[in-house]
């Protein structure tokens, strides 16, 4: 076999490892949770599908319950907590990254910027809850695979304007707490958030 020919399968290998077959796309429940920017506000959403259906849990909620703004990198940023609701044992948080001050380049590069760990995956493990009333600090919740119930941070850059949404799953503190303080990794601490 020439060197050519042999070049040539194994580009054409490493192209056929990178195609899906056709066929439907997984269910929300199946695909990983991953932040993706929302449209700017003056910006039609980039979709096929009219705007009725849309999902809706890509929207930030109207509702600010705590915020604070940050700078990394150059950028600058406001982070806003828009949910905190308790499910049964568990809290689900909702927060959004809106940029405020673009410090060049592709934008703000969010990376590793709400993980506990810098990561070739990164994700927002980073982000607890302290409930002051028991002095417990909740981490976010892991599966079964020992991976954090939380948004996947992939090639995600924001530029001025633009909002991403994520999330993240904790244990619930007992029912007789009604409010918590969300520690966001280079933010800080936003205190007395409410749970509803």
């Amino acid at each position: 076999m020439t060197l050519t020919k042999a070049l040539t399968l194994v580009i054409l290998a490493a192209l056929a490892a990178g195609c899906q077959l056709p066929g439907p796309a997984p269910s929300p429940r199946e695909a990983p949770s991953q932040s993706q920017p929302v449209a700017k506000s003056a910006t039609a959403p980039a979709t096929s599908a009219p705007p009725s259906a849309a999902p809706s849990s890509t929207l930030p909620p109207d509702k600010v319950l705590a915020g604070r703004k940050g700078t990394l990198d150059g950028h600058g940023f406001r982070i806003d907590v828009t949910q905190l609701v308790r499910r049964e044992r568990f809290v689900n948080l909702t927060f959004t990254a809106t940029v405020t001050k673009e410090g060049g380049g592709l934008g703000w590069q969010v990376h590793n910027a709400f993980a506990a760990v810098p990561s070739q995956n990164p994700t927002v493990d980073g982000v607890f809850l302290v409930d002051v009333k028991n002095a417990k600090k909740h981490l976010v919740a892991l599966d079964s695979e020992g991976k954090c119930v939380c948004s996947r941070i992939e090639s995600l850059f924001l530029k001025q304007d633009d909002t991403a949404v994520f999330s993240a799953t904790f244990a619930a503190p007992p029912a007789d707490v009604t409010s918590v303080d969300v520690h966001i990794p280079n933010v800080g601490t936003l205190a007395d958030v409410p749970i509803s």
